[in-house]
Formats: structure tokens, C-alpha cells, sequence
């Protein structure tokens, strides 16, 4: 009787350590794994690692990942991993056997790298927590092959020897066969031109007068800049521009067309901190200088560049600036004597250019032209704003008009 008894207490115990042990025996900890496609790689390769969480109904997981930023650099991530964080998730009904995530890097760096993997909660899919997992992977990273050493370009032989000119150094300048590696300027294109019999690459805008520039350096390559080529004359000089209120000069070499102004000399200004060729005058109230380039409208010749306010305006012939008059004390009267009356010139009485004078008035006249086309332009402008006002808001009486009847029917 005593046996069966203690029989029956062992049969209690094992049943009670057998419900137990139920719920962890029906849900095992979850497997991770990590691997690469690669193992072996150098500085600069791409590498994807596939991680893998295994077991029974997985509904969701998550958990991070680390590594060494100066071995390896994150690129991207699939499937639920971002950078250093791993969230993966189950759509399948009832979960699923195995949850996944790809990871790419970039090899950044030579050594051992190794990225470790920690799963710090998964959940089945009736919500009970199946426990924690790691798992790492180790890629061997070689360095990148040291880049080849390009040797300077010698321009002296890889270029055309541009006559009679020098840098400031007094080194001799080259033209580039090559102008890959140049910024081309703003509206200027690649064309070729010729060059004392020999073809070589150059800008230029299309359809317009603007200069030709050709680039040029010394030898080594120093000192480089576009030069304007002269093809007439066969003559480079360097390419400059110079900004006054928002607009653009070419600065180029007078071609002989326009003579130069009488009383000129030439001299040397600096604008906007570029040394510049210029002509210069003095006159009663001070220093006149002229610098001869193209506007943006294309427009050649002499301008008149003002050092008070940095502006530049055409140049047009006209007199010297006089001094302020200084009137003499009138002479007094000599008693007896008649003072002569002054007789005006031309028979005039008002002492009026009559040049002058007709100039002013046909200067009126198309002043008064132009101010009466403006107002019949405005005037007919308006009329046809109320005519297409007037247009729409019947066409929007037309159909309220309309859709009201259609209502009513």
C-alpha cells in the first residue's frame, strides 16, 4: 500500500514537471546564422551579408548589428535592416519557418572585419517570446593596389608653340591640343581653328561675333588660361573680362578700325583687380580713361571706364571738359565814349544755333511720336482686355442661362 502510494506522487510530479516544460519544449530558441558572398575582398568591394533567423511559427524579430566604420561602410540594407538595426517581420498566416535580411557594405579599409549579429527578441506568431540569437561573420579586406603614377604632360611636346608670347615669368606658351580637362566658359562651344597651318581645338560662340579663344599654358602646364585669337593678324593676347553694373566687357586689342582719340595716351588700370590696357587723358577736371572691348550686345569699340563709381559707358567723341568760367570785372564806362551795341551772328536775334535748334525741335517730334504710339498701343491693349472680359462673362451668362433651363426641365 505504501508503495503504490509513492508510486502515484512520482506519477504527479512528472506530470506537473511535464506541463511545465510544455510551452519551451513547443517553441525551441530560434537559430541565427551570417554569411557572406564574399570572404575575401579588397578595399573599395562591395560585400553582402544574408542573415537568418530559423524556427518554429517566427512572426517577428528584432534586434542591431555592429561593425567597424573604418573597415567597412554600410551601403544599403533589404528586408528589414537598416544600419546597425535588424527589424524583421513574417506576412505568411500561422508565421514562418526562418525570417531573413541582406546587408551590403563597402570594403573601406585593409584588416580583419568583423560584423557580430544579436537577436535580442523574437515572437511567435501567437505572440510568445522565443528568447535571443547571435550569430557574426568575419571578411578579410586586402588594400587597393596603389593608383599608377601619371607623369605631367610636357606641352612643350604635346602642345603647338604659340608665337611671341610669354607668361609672366617670361616662359615660353603653349597651345592645348586637348581641352577635356577645361572649363569651357558660359555660352562658348568646342570647335577647332587654324592655326599657322596646323589644326587645333578652340570655343567660340555660334553665330556671333564674339572672339575665338584658345587655352594656353607654359610647359609644365602653370600660368594656363584662354587667349583671344586674332585670326586676320595671326596674334593671341590673354582673354579678360571686366563687370560694371551687372554687365560683362571683353577686353580686346584695337584692330585699327577706330583710331584711337586724340590727346590719348597709352597706359595701364587695374579693374576689378585684373591689370588692364587703357588710354588716358587729362583734362581740366582730372583723368579720362578709355579701355577698348565688346558690351553683351556686341557692340566694339572705345568705353570710358569712371574710377569714382567703377562704371564704364560707351565712348563718343566730344570736347573737353571745361573749367568752371571766371567772369572779368566789368570794365567801367569811359565818359564821352559810345559803348559799341553787339551785333548777334547768322542775323539771329536769340542767339540760338539754328543746327542746334532744329535739332532739338525733330528730337521733340519723335519724342512726341513715340509718346502717342504708346498711348494708342495702351489704348488698344485695353480695349481688348474689356472686349475679352466682356467675352468670358457672357460666355458665363450663356451658361448659368443653360444649366438653370436644364435644371428647370
Amino acid at each position: 500500500m505504501k508503495t503504490s502510494i509513492t508510486y502515484k506522487r512520482v506519477l504527479s510530479l512528472v506530470a506537473m514537471l511535464l506541463l511545465v516544460a510544455l510551452p519551451a519544449m513547443a517553441f525551441a530558441a530560434p537559430e541565427l546564422t551570417a554569411t557572406a558572398d564574399k570572404t575575401s575582398v579588397t578595399a573599395g568591394d562591395t560585400i553582402v551579408v544574408t542573415v537568418t533567423l530559423a524556427g518554429k511559427k517566427l512572426s517577428a524579430a528584432e534586434g542591431e548589428f555592429s561593425y567597424d566604420p573604418s573597415l567597412l561602410t554600410f551601403t544599403e540594407g533589404d528586408g528589414g535592416a537598416s544600419d546597425g538595426r535588424i527589424a524583421l517581420v513574417s506576412a505568411e498566416k500561422d508565421g514562418a519557418s526562418s525570417l531573413s535580411a541582406r546587408i551590403t557594405f563597402t570594403a573601406a579599409g585593409a584588416g580583419e572585419a568583423k560584423v557580430d549579429f544579436n537577436i535580442t527578441k523574437a515572437l511567435s506568431y501567437s505572440g510568445e517570446d522565443q528568447g535571443t540569437a547571435a550569430a557574426s561573420v568575419t571578411v578579410s579586406i586586402a588594400a587597393a593596389p596603389a593608383a599608377a603614377q601619371t607623369a605631367a604632360p610636357d606641352y612643350a611636346t604635346e602642345g603647338i608653340l604659340a608665337e611671341g608670347i610669354t607668361d609672366e615669368g617670361g616662359q615660353q606658351m603653349y597651345i592645348w591640343t586637348n581641352l577635356e580637362n577645361v572649363t569651357i566658359p558660359s555660352k562658348y562651344s568646342e570647335t577647332t581653328v587654324d592655326y599657322k597651318g596646323q589644326t587645333v581645338p578652340a570655343v567660340s560662340v555660334q553665330d556671333s561675333d564674339a572672339p575665338t579663344l584658345l587655352y594656353l599654358s607654359n610647359a609644365s602646364g602653370e600660368n594656363g588660361g584662354y587667349y583671344i585669337y586674332d585670326a586676320a593678324k595671326g596674334s593671341l593676347y590673354r582673354y579678360q573680362t571686366v563687370s560694371s553694373t551687372s554687365r560683362s566687357y571683353i577686353m580686346l586689342e584695337p584692330d585699327g578700325t577706330v583710331a584711337l582719340p586724340e590727346g590719348f595716351t597709352e597706359t595701364t588700370i587695374t579693374i576689378d583687380d585684373k591689370q588692364v590696357k587703357a588710354w588716358a587723358r587729362q583734362d581740366a577736371q582730372g583723368t579720362v580713361y578709355l579701355i577698348y572691348g565688346r558690351n553683351p550686345d556686341g557692340e566694339v569699340g572705345y568705353y570710358v571706364y569712371s574710377e569714382a563709381d567703377k562704371s564704364i559707358q560707351r565712348y563718343a567723341v566730344m570736347p573737353a571738359r571745361p573749367v568752371s568760367p571766371q567772369l572779368p570785372a566789368e570794365a567801367a564806362p569811359t565818359p564821352g565814349v559810345e559803348e559799341p551795341v553787339e551785333q548777334p551772328e547768322n542775323g539771329s536775334s536769340t542767339g540760338i544755333d539754328p543746327i542746334m535748334f532744329y535739332a532739338a525741335c525733330g528730337a521733340a517730334v519723335l519724342l512726341l511720336i513715340a509718346l502717342i504710339a504708346v498711348i494708342v498701343k495702351h489704348s488698344n491693349e485695353e480695349k481688348q482686355r474689356r472686349e475679352r472680359l466682356a467675352r468670358r462673362r457672357a460666355q458665363r451668362e450663356k451658361e448659368r442661362s443653360e444649366a438653370k433651363a436644364s435644371v428647370e426641365e
